[in-house]
């Protein structure tokens, strides 16, 4: 969805609840009282007497601090508790509050001043509109007639609020009067009135303020109460309309307020007062939570409790000075018991939305950055700490580094940086390393430097400090040991113990780091890319002949597939070079006791702009980082596009004349890249039906990927890979596959007379299968996209030999399913003896199973017999009609038949929980089953997609590492700059990580077992 036409920077859903709203305050209400936040109220009885407003309000509150009203009416149709978006994330809001209010007049004489506002999700466009409604009685005046009851008892303040109190809740049943009709005036010196009003200055003006004019010496009701009285007596047909009229009189509405805001004020006073002495009648709902459903913002998933750091208080007074901490998560509109994911989905979302001209590396995004490392600090978070790195790898800086690389470099914090010429700072830099002879010192002015030339985005002084890095840790390893001694190690570089090189994020390549890395580990592809050079694996000689899609390639497409081998060639080098120069280093520096033996910074190389331009898609596009870099494509299509031009890369299958060539020999399908990655299926379109059965030629589908449903909640990968080959029904006359209408259940019997089935078959294998998992679906009914989080259960080993037959699903699956069939229902009657038991007269929140309470009936039943032998019981039991033997025997029957029940009820669930270990162990053996033929693969690499919405999130990539010197497999995980190794229930569970249900697998690269030592490789 676009970002245009949206009013201020978006926030969470329920941070406009909890801040934005709650600190709305008017321009005249901040000159009078001290800075708070609002606390809305409502009535806990609904106390209106002559009618309600007749607008379409869908909330409606009162601040209990300065008596404001605010009114959220939601303009979007279905809104309501169900109104959240569809992803985890919930809405994110756009607003515009205004904190001028607006005057409106009436021909009473009759005003209301409102602050208006408006708020638009920027994802599923819900948008409501605010009025923040000044109050009657000000909050001067709240003070001035407190102050003057509180005078007169300053040494009991007790009694000073008691007295406080009278007089408010007076004038709330004063006004409640008026409002029903009652033009009775109020006598000045009646015993009661005098009492409790006192009548002085501070009473009176709120009075005058509320229409009631003095004559005599009497307050008279204003004379909109007359009219309602006049109109309440009349039995006329025009009643009603008259009392419409009244309604909508503004000065009536006023008045209407005024008792609103007495009632709350009176409430908040008696807060003070003992218990005892506190009214029911004054006792208001706090109503935040029910904006907050009313808004759909409610469910929002929050951080562990142990994580959070309590930095902003939700009510009472606002400090004028607000911590790092606390400003870092305004800046992201987040609230500070948010889960790390939605801090990141927020920071992320923020830099798409950002219309400045330049929303990567500008004032903004830095600022944006700044908040990033301050959240991410003062949670000591993980995998916020990734995205910081990963951020600073594409070349962010933070205003705190910034600061420091100015005062070591010139001594005192510069204001502006990008003022300060590079020549200058690359002067200035000379002179610091030559004022030092130190190798650490040198090296951290080396990193000042670059934190500066990144801050200036100067590609040439990022080119000169990296040089400078480079050289000096080259001339620190020939202090310690030589040149000699570094290209002694080489040859000796243990792939076990030397990790693999991470990839720098540049600019949201999460996705292209693992599709490159899973590339490096699949060793045909690397072993072309790294002979390069060689004239002989690819078509460096701009030969014709090789087709694309029907028709001849032109040398300038060849030219520019060569330009991606070039460029992914030198990625490849890089990642070689590097890990077999970090062992070396290390080694040396290790046996020399370098000052740097010990450093742990992750080893990373960043991919080239042209070469990542190239594959995203934007050929042609500027080597410049532009808001294009945000956007973010599937990994399917990513590696589509690097099997293209791989593919144009290569050299024509002979040497015949390109006029000659036939088009199929000289296409895609002939390259052995495509053979490595590309099956093909067998698609048999069957007629079915009661007159005519009908089964067309088969065709042959040629893929890159099976592109796998998820047939269920939590699902195991062969159940993906049966629902792909089971029989679909389609939908069209024509035999169009988009037509489908995929249904893994047995075909029914009674289908319709000419009704097309859809069977196929795997005809040909590839060495390297991959699979796409869809997790991005499209709901009809909103018009917008969603990802299915549900869990996958992965298998190490999976065997498509049961698809190389039409119907073969269907054998495959039969005993799976019915074990699966018989889990469920197992599952459901265990879950249905834990149902809790509510009965109409539970009051507490205790849970009670059905198997519990029989229990307890039985306990209780079984001690009638008991308690009847007690003396008292027997005189008790003397008086009533039936005798004592009659209901002891009657309590032990029952005893005996609920005994019996919770019994039948514990075989029961024991046989249950038996059957369930058992049809689990054999569908556990079932899938484990994996027969070592031509077909079984094994598992490779996991792509993972973090994130609840398919619009936005982080990938990484786990890939399967196998060291055939030392026959040891263990799994590792690309996370852009970080490689780690992980262990292998992180793939493999039977369920998500804790924390993590977002992050799922989205495409998997499966390798065929007996070739597999030949396919996948990560040594040097």
């Amino acid at each position: 969805m676009g970002v245009v036409n949206l009013h201020g920077p978006g926030v969470l859903g329920e941070y406009l609840v909890k801040r934005q709203l709650a600190e709305w305050i008017p321009d005249d209400i901040r000159r009078q009282l001290t800075r708070h936040t609002h606390t809305w109220v409502q009535p806990a009885t609904d106390i209106a007497c002559l009618g309600t407003t007749t607008e379409r309000i869908s909330w409606h509150g009162t601040c209990r601090e300065c008596l404001c009203q605010l009114t959220a009416t939601i303009e979007t149709e279905g809104a309501g508790q169900n109104n959240a978006c569809i992803d985890e994330v919930g809405h994110h809001f756009h607003s515009t509050l205004s904190t001028q209010a607006e005057t409106s007049n009436d021909q009473q004489a009759g005003f209301s001043a409102t602050c208006r506002g408006r708020t638009r999700c920027c994802k599923c466009a819900l948008t409501a509109s605010f009025g923040l409604q000044l109050p009657v009685i000000e909050p001067s005046m709240c003070t001035a007639l407190s102050n003057a009851r509180m005078s007169m008892h300053s040494h009991h303040p007790t009694q000073g609020t008691r007295e406080l109190f009278g007089t408010v809740s007076t004038l709330f049943k004063l006004i409640k009067n008026a409002c029903t009709g009652n033009t009775k005036p109020i006598r000045l010196h009646s015993d009661a009135p005098r009492r409790l009003l006192k009548f002085d200055a501070a009473c009176n003006h709120i009075l005058e303020i509320m229409g009631f004019e003095l004559i005599g010496e009497e307050f008279h009701p204003p004379e909109i109460v007359r009219v309602a009285g006049e109109a309440l007596d009349n039995a006329n047909p025009s009643r009603d309309v008259r009392l419409t009229q009244v309604r909508a009189s503004l000065l009536f509405r006023r008045l209407e307020s005024a008792r609103l805001e007495l009632y709350v004020w009176a409430g908040q006073i008696q807060r003070q007062l003992p218990r005892d002495e506190r009214q029911a009648l004054f006792m208001p709902t706090m109503v935040e939570d029910t904006l907050s459903r009313t808004l759909g913002t409610f469910n929002y998933k929050r951080a562990p409790s142990g994580k959070l750091t309590l930095l902003m208080a939700t009510t009472g007074a606002v400090n004028a000075k607000h911590t790092a901490a606390e400003d870092a998560y305004r800046a992201l509109g987040v609230l500070d018991d948010v889960c790390d994911a939605l801090v990141e989905w927020a920071y992320t979302r923020l830099t798409a939305e950002d219309q400045s001209d330049d929303p990567v590396f500008g004032p903004h995004a830095r600022s944006r950055f700044d908040s990033l490392v301050t959240i991410s600090a003062a949670r000591g978070s993980k995998e916020l700490g990734l995205l910081v790195a990963n951020e600073r790898e594409r070349g962010m800086v933070a205003t705190g580094a910034i600061r420091s690389a100015c005062v070591a470099l010139f001594g005192q914090p510069q204001s502006e940086v990008d003022t300060i010429d590079s020549d200058t700072v690359r002067e200035v830099f000379l002179a610091r390393v030559a004022e030092t002879s130190a190798s650490k010192v040198r090296m951290e002015l080396a990193e000042h430097l670059a934190v500066l030339a990144d801050a200036k985005q100067d590609v040439a002084l990022k080119a000169y400090a990296d040089n400078v890095l480079s050289s000096l840790e080259t001339s620190a390893e020939i202090e310690m040991g030589g040149a000699e001694g570094v290209a002694a190690w080489k040859g000796k570089v243990d792939t076990w113990e030397q990790l693999p090189v991470g990839l720098k994020n540049i600019g949201n390549t999460c996705y292209l780091n693992s599709i490159l890395q899973c590339l490096f580990s699949i060793l045909p592809i690397r072993a072309a890319v790294l002979s390069y050079g060689d004239n002989k694996t690819w078509n460096e000689e701009l030969r014709l002949g090789r087709n694309d899609g029907g028709r001849l390639l032109t040398r300038e497409e060849i030219s520019e597939a060569l330009k991606f081998v070039q460029r992914l060639k030198n990625l490849f080098e890089a990642l070689v070079t590097q890990r077999v120069e970090s062992w070396a280093a290390k080694r040396v520096r290790t046996s020399s006791g370098h000052p740097l033996a010990s450093t742990t910074a992750p080893l990373a190389v960043a991919p080239d702009r042209e070469l990542a331009d190239m594959l995203l898609l934007r050929v042609g596009s500027s080597t410049s980082t532009t808001q294009a870099s945000s956007q973010q494509q599937d990994v399917d299509e990513c590696i589509a596009q690097c099997v293209g031009l791989l593919v144009r890369a290569l050299p024509p299958p002979s040497l015949m004349d390109a006029s000659d060539q036939d088009s199929d020999l000289s296409g895609p399908g002939d390259t052995w890249i495509y053979k490595l990655l590309s099956g093909a299926l067998e698609v048999a379109t069957d007629r079915v039906g009661a007159e005519s059965e009908k089964t067309e030629k088969p065709l042959n589908e040629a893929f890159l990927n099976l592109n796998l449903n998820i047939p269920g909640e939590a699902a195991d990968i062969n159940d993906c890979i049966d629902a792909f080959f089971a029989p679909s029904e389609i939908s069209s006359d024509k035999h169009d596959p988009d037509a489908m209408d995929t249904d893994t259940s047995q075909l029914r019997a009674d289908t319709e007379a000419g009704q097309m089935v859809r069977r196929s078959r795997l005809k040909n294998a590839p060495p390297v299968l991959c699979m796409q998992v869809q997790r991005v679906q499209f709901d009809m009914t909103t018009m917008r996209a969603f990802k299915i989080n549900s869990h996958l259960r992965l298998r190490e080993q999976v065997s498509l030999t049961p698809y190389l037959h039409f119907d073969g699903a269907a054998a495959a699956h039969s005993r799976r399913h019915e074990l699966q069939q018989r889990l469920r229902t197992v599952n459901e009657h265990l879950k249905a003896l834990d149902v809790p038991i509510q009965t109409a007269a539970q009051t507490d929140n205790a849970q009670v199973s059905v198997v519990s309470a029989l229990e307890r009936v039985q306990a209780f039943m079984a001690g009638i017999g008991r308690w009847s032998e007690l003396d008292d019981a027997r005189s008790l039991l003397a008086d009533l009609p039936q005798s004592a033997s009659f209901i002891t025997s009657s309590a032990e029957h029952i005893s005996s038949q609920l005994r019996e029940m919770s019994s039948t009820l514990s075989r029961a669930r024991q046989q249950w929980e038996d059957e369930l270990r058992s049809t689990q162990s054999e569908l556990e053996r079932i899938y484990s089953h994996v027969p070592q033929d031509t077909t079984a693969y094994t598992l490779h690499a996991v792509f993972i997609h973090s994130g609840h919405s398919p619009e936005f999130g982080h990938y990484w990539v786990y890939v399967r590492d196998y060291v055939r010197e030392k026959n040891l497999v263990r799994w590792l995980k690309f996370n852009d700059s970080q490689v780690s190794v992980v262990d292998s229930s992180e793939i493999f569970g039977d369920t998500p990580k804790q924390g993590e249900e977002s992050a799922n697998p989205y495409y998997l690269v499966y390798v065929r077992t007996s070739c597999i030592d030949e396919m996948a490789d990560f040594g040097v």
